[in-house]
């Protein structure tokens, strides 16, 4: 099995390792080495250096990537930072892998509690990136998505299409947070887990079986892996990333370059994103509600909802009784019901401008009748008060 070379042991200190994959990147990786080695806390004084290192992959690099980063490290002796170059061979030679040789070494050198963190060799993370990290895990999170910002730059065809997928995505994610909210992570929160900003556990990072040595979407593969076994996400807003929107083809298959490409195709030809309309969201989290109640009292008996959901996808009420009961976690489950969803071509009905316009209105409308409730501060309303019916 392939594994990294040896590296110099871990400080007493250390509470995270940050991975970066890097192939050709000999443009920005400085840069990127420059954020992370700029970390400070909320009052803005530098973080101790041993609180977390870097281990930076060169990964079957034909430029300077791994040369640059030595400089780097060189210039900043007191900056934990381990150059590793390695040509991977045949199938293993992919962004999946990268990181997962990367994570699995991390996971063997820190201490238990300690966090896995994951960044790009195209991204500055902000200057308080771990700071914000790691107090989201004292306060309890297993695993953490940071906020990832894509700055305007000369490449502007995409960008229109862009921003209404992340103004549906965030008005989504309120509307989620009305009809289930989460203790674990609470409203205000972002709705994203990706490659450029993720941290996790290390017995969560174990559990799930660790990174999917996959081609692409790995990181995406990652968070499906998590969720199956029931580790939620915390989307701290004040945990951020800038990512490039650079034209690039080093991945083989989707990748966030290749959505920018699509996007900006579509607009050239009129043609816009269909999404999930309200009352489709609406319904979705609904069932997700009734979902995990079925699932802990392993029946879907006396849950409106389901059968419903049953009869939106051609399902007996049998089978979703089988799918309840012999579902390992929540996560798992609900990942397997909403990729039926997803699949079902009607359930995606309403092109961006219409179901941002409609969760616009529905969420401020509703938030502030929320507001307005004479109940305590801090409840929650039930999905039945909000949306006006029952589960």
């Amino acid at each position: 099995m392939i594994a990294l070379p040896k590296l110099p042991p871990p400080a007493p200190a250390l509470r995270m390792c940050v991975t970066v994959p890097a192939k050709d990147e000999a443009e920005y990786i400085r840069a990127t080495l420059q954020a992370l080695h700029r970390q400070t806390d909320a009052r803005g004084q530098r973080l101790c250096p041993e609180l977390f290192e870097v281990i930076l992959l060169a990964n079957n690099c034909s430029d300077a990537t791994a040369a640059v980063a030595r400089r780097f490290s060189a210039d900043y002796p007191d900056f934990r930072l381990h150059v590793v170059e390695m040509t991977l061979p045949g199938e293993w030679a992919c962004v999946g892998m990268a990181r997962k040789l990367m994570m699995d070494e991390a996971a063997r050198r820190l201490p238990p509690g300690g966090i896995i963190a994951m960044t790009d060799a195209d991204t500055r993370v902000d200057r308080q990136w771990v700071h914000a990290t790691l107090r989201a895990f004292d306060r309890g999170a297993r695993a953490v998505g940071g906020r990832v910002i894509v700055p305007p730059s000369e490449r502007q065809g995409y960008r229109k299409i862009h921003l209404q997928d992340v103004t549906y995505r965030s008005l989504q994610t309120l509307l989620e947070s009305m009809i289930d909210p989460r203790p674990a992570d609470p409203w205000p929160r972002h709705f994203q887990h990706y490659g450029p900003s993720l941290a996790v556990g290390v017995a969560e990072y174990l559990a799930c079986g660790g990174m999917p040595p996959v081609k692409c979407i790995e990181d995406a593969a990652f968070a499906w892996a998590l969720e199956r076994i029931d580790v939620e996400f915390v989307h701290d807003p004040s945990v951020r990333a800038y990512t490039s929107d650079r034209d690039s083809n080093r991945i083989d298959g989707v990748a966030f370059s290749k959505s920018l490409n699509e996007w900006t195709r579509m607009l050239d030809e009129g043609r816009q994103p269909v999404v999930f309309g309200l009352q489709h969201c609406i319904q979705l989290y609904k069932w997700k509600v009734a979902l995990r109640r079925a699932f802990y009292e392993r029946r879907i008996g006396g849950l409106p909802a389901l059968p419903h959901l049953a009869e939106y996808l051609s399902m007996s009420q049998d089978e979703l009784q089988r799918r309840v009961v012999e579902a390992p976690t929540f996560g798992a489950l609900y990942q397997d019901i909403r990729q039926l969803l997803e699949r079902t071509h009607a359930f995606s009905d309403a092109p961006f401008p219409e179901a941002i316009r409609d969760l616009r209105r529905f969420t401020r409308s509703a938030w502030t009748r929320r507001a307005s409730s004479k109940r305590p501060a801090g409840s929650d309303l039930p999905a039945a008060a909000l949306v006006g019916q029952t589960l």
